[in-house]
């Protein structure tokens, strides 16, 4: 049965796979699917971007403009653009995800503050499309956001980043945008209304809103409105970002999958001190990622104005009609490609991302519950920093020897011993094979 929207404006009719029960990349609750379908997300690509023709237009003679000199140098490298006080749009495209995660942090860190409280155009604006990946927040845990089994089985890589905020998929159907400004202009509306108003000017195939949480979200649909980009947020030094994932044409049904988790065969992960992510159902924006980014990049030029003129400049250029030459807009756009000289400090920063001491073993203390209905007993493993410290057996019915006797080895080993909390490892110290095999295939999908 498909299930239709009417969209107010346009009277459009919508089938029922445009619309998303599933939990990506904000988590939510699923339906069911064809596991076929996870085969090809590898290889998955999103659709072609629109790439707008350039038609060479005859020179214009007219009377030079007063302008400000130019500089005699060019700027020409990442580090000197992320320097400048003035504002900047990056854009990436690289779609390594650890490469884009330390671009962004280091476009971050380079941002000047301004040195009054006047100066507040230092501004910068990124975006970047990444290859599949899951990325959870600084203070989340991945065994209790993630179906690491799915996750690994796949080879989907895992990330933190450093902001906070939810889980969130990435694959080449989506845009990641980063505004960054000072941590007194910090407003976790103010950039998602700039691109709600940007979007929603340029004919979109529903209209979109920002809800209480500072969510882009559709207009009602059937009653509903659907996420379609949640937000994280980062203040420190005198400074501050808002990122965000905008679900353009993501292939909802496999990133889904990717983040439920059966809490039957997965086990329950207790967390005191995580932050979980806050369930929503989502829904495509179906808009063309290159459209989408340069409407956004519209509206940020229109934010920060035509580059101010003196008076005798401003009258020279009306009196020969220059104005709109005069008058350009002051955001210089900076391209990240293969061939950016990146600076050390990236690379070291997506080093630092990839290692497991980061993105799981900065995880707080939590505990994981296993329960076996075959052999009648649970196990309850308390994981600390990544690393298994205890664990406790529990029997429904009467104690059994055997079972007991196979945890002994894990239990020594982990009196004197660092063991990191993967499958692969508890599995390799218990000796029954059957048990052994559940424990690994329970954590992460590894035996």
């Amino acid at each position: 049965m498909l299930l239709r929207r009417i969209l107010f404006r346009r009277g459009l009719i919508i089938p029922k796979r445009q619309l998303s029960n599933v939990n990506v990349p904000f988590e939510d609750d699923l339906t069911g699917f064809e596991d076929d379908s996870l085969a090809d997300f590898q290889l998955y690509k999103g659709p072609p971007t629109t790439q707008e023709q350039q038609q060479p237009t005859e020179p214009i003679i007219q009377p030079s403009p007063i302008l400000p000199e130019e500089p005699k140098s060019p700027i020409q490298t990442l580090s000197d653009v992320a320097k400048l006080k003035s504002p900047v749009i990056f854009t990436s495209k690289l779609t390594n995800p650890y490469l884009n995660l330390a671009v962004e942090d280091y476009i971050y860190n380079a941002m000047p503050k301004p040195e009054s409280s006047k100066d507040n155009a230092y501004d910068r604006l990124m975006f970047y499309i990444n290859s599949p990946c899951v990325v959870i927040g600084k203070n989340q845990n991945p065994w209790q956001e993630v179906n690491l089994p799915v996750l690994n089985s796949l080879g989907v890589p895992l990330l933190r980043r450093r902001s906070g905020g939810g889980t969130v998929v990435h694959d080449l159907g989506n845009v990641n945008y980063s505004y960054m400004t000072t941590k007194a202009n910090f407003d976790r509306f103010k950039f998602v209304n700039y691109v709600v108003n940007a979007v929603n000017q340029a004919d979109p195939l529903f209209k979109i809103e920002t809800n209480e949480r500072g969510d882009i979200i559709s207009e009602k649909l059937l009653g509903l409105n659907y996420k379609i980009s949640g937000s994280a947020y980062k203040l420190s030094k005198g400074k501050s970002y808002h990122h965000g994932t905008m679900l353009l044409n993501s292939k909802l049904d496999v990133l889904g999958r990717l983040l439920h988790r059966d809490e039957s065969k997965l086990g329950v992960v207790d967390s005191k001190t995580s932050i979980p992510s806050v369930k929503s159902k989502v829904i495509n924006l179906e808009m063309e990622s290159d459209k989408f980014i340069n409407v956004v990049c519209d509206e940020f030029k229109k934010i920060y104005g035509p580059a101010e003129e003196d008076q005798d400049v401003h009258e020279f250029n009306e009196m020969f009609g220059l104005s709109d030459f005069a008058a350009t807009s002051p955001v210089t756009m900076f391209t990240v490609d293969e061939t950016t000289d990146l600076p050390e400090e990236i690379l070291q920063t997506a080093e630092e991302l990839k290692q497991w001491s980061w993105k799981f073993g900065s995880t707080p203390k939590f505990t994981h519950l296993l329960a076996n209905t075959k052999r009648n007993f649970s196990v309850l493993f308390n994981v600390e920093n990544g690393e298994l410290t205890s664990f406790e057996l529990t029997f429904t019915g009467e104690m059994n020897p055997e079972i007991i006797q196979s945890f002994q080895y894990l239990e020594t080993y982990i009196k004197d011993n660092r063991l990191e909390y993967t499958g692969s490892n508890v599995a390799g110290y218990i000796l029954d094979d059957e048990i052994s095999d559940w424990i690994g295939e329970s954590i992460d999908g590894t035996i």
